[in-house]
């Protein structure tokens, strides 16, 4: 009796990103989508994280205005969410460095990796999908640095000279030294809003005072001080020794009253004042204030600062994927060595990019290298240690 044949099984389809197969090594993939999702929420988490570390000494001064200072918590929460953006635009890299690290740490411990290369897959395709999210990453911190943050910055700044208007006291740490206007002061301690042990230096006094008709300064030394509730941005000093100076430098007279009012609200919010700082400005707008100080004179420090920061718009974008290029191999290589090798190669590849592109920019601005060199050097060196790594992993 003929026994029939079977029909033959159907052909199996892989979804293994691997070029010969599909005919394309640019062809997408359902892995390759997988692993671009799965990336969103680690680099999500990773700019958050960088965005609350950096923002560090704001909630603490947020903290301490709110509880001892009595000020109000909606413009504070207002200023952080205008600044928030500043900040993340160095974390977006840190975010990329932490979603391929911890993406690729878990694929090689589920060898899905280990599948894929013996379905024939090479390491440049199958990082692929890590670099075109890292590529996008870069689209997006571009679109930050030059449209978004500018904006933000300078309504942070804004918001920050309006606090200043209001209350004066709450922005003023223990044991500083400041100058507003015409005043330099030091304050000893603040405690609730109230300034111990203040001493308060006005130069040119005869431009803001008719107290003294000379050109030399007043001195005014007061066992405490704090804000006018009446008249905000006036300030109430008590117990105050006054002393006014001769031509010579020597004292002419000396004064004790028990209270002195001054006004420092104008004064005060020139320590925000209007002029934009580098932080605020966008390409062009940094473009015409070289033109400036070029023309002005300036000294070479500020015109190589600013020189750096326009280079730094275009090559902060591009560490997105410089990182993403560093961050796969090692990922790849360290797996192994447990869940939490992902985290460390992430946070010591952040920690180096940052160290480097520190002392680069300070190198930049002192003068030593061209403003170019000091903001791309770091992306340059990472990019060829990036190549390398990935030339041996291979």
């Amino acid at each position: 009796m003929a026994v029939a044949s079977l029909p033959p099984s159907p052909p199996i389809i892989s979804t293994a990103p691997v070029a010969s197969q599909r005919g394309s090594f640019f062809r997408l993939n359902k892995l390759d989508v997988a692993y671009a999702r799965e990336m969103l929420l680690p680099m999500s988490l990773g700019v958050i994280v960088l965005i609350l570390v950096l923002a560090g000494n704001f909630v603490y001064w947020a903290i301490n205005s709110v509880v001892n200072q009595g000020m109000s918590l909606a413009p504070i929460l207002k200023l952080f969410f205008y600044a928030a953006p500043g900040f993340a635009v160095l974390g977006i890299p840190v975010g990329v460095i932490l979603g391929v690290c911890l993406v690729l740490n878990r694929a090689v411990r589920d060898n899905e990796i280990l599948a894929l290369r013996a379905g024939g897959a090479s390491i440049p395709r199958i990082i692929a999908p890590f670099l075109f999210m890292a590529l996008l990453a870069s689209v997006l911190n571009w679109v930050m640095v030059e449209k978004v943050a500018p904006k933000t910055n300078a309504l942070a700044n804004k918001a920050t000279a309006r606090l200043m208007g209001e209350s004066a006291a709450p922005f003023i740490d223990s044991d500083r030294y400041f100058h507003a206007g015409p005043y330099y002061f030091y304050v000893g301690t603040v405690e609730n809003g109230v300034m111990h042990n203040v001493m308060i230096y006005q130069r040119d006094a005869s431009r803001y005072s008719a107290y003294v008709p000379s050109t030399f300064p007043i001195v005014y030394i007061a066992a405490s001080a704090y804000q006018n509730p009446k008249n905000k941005g006036q300030w109430i000093l008590k117990n105050v020794v006054t002393h006014n100076y001769e031509s010579n430098g020597s004292q002419l007279t000396q004064g004790r009253s028990p209270e002195v009012r001054i006004n420092v609200e104008q004064q005060v919010a020139t320590l925000f004042g209007e002029q934009k700082d580098i932080s605020a400005l966008t390409g062009n707008e940094i473009t015409d204030r070289i033109s400036a100080l070029e023309k002005t004179g300036s000294d070479s420090g500020q015109l190589n600062k600013a020189k750096v920061a326009y280079w730094h718009h275009f090559a902060l974008p591009g560490a997105c994927f410089v990182m993403a290029l560093c961050a796969a191999p090692l990922a790849l290589r360290f797996a192994r060595h447990g869940s939490f090798a992902g985290l460390v190669a992430a946070f010591l590849l952040a920690f180096l990019w940052q160290g480097f592109d520190g002392w680069f920019n300070a190198l930049g601005v002192a003068g030593y290298v061209s403003p170019f060199i000091a903001a791309s050097a770091t992306n340059i060196l990472f990019l060829l240690i990036g190549a390398a790594l990935l030339v041996r992993e291979r």
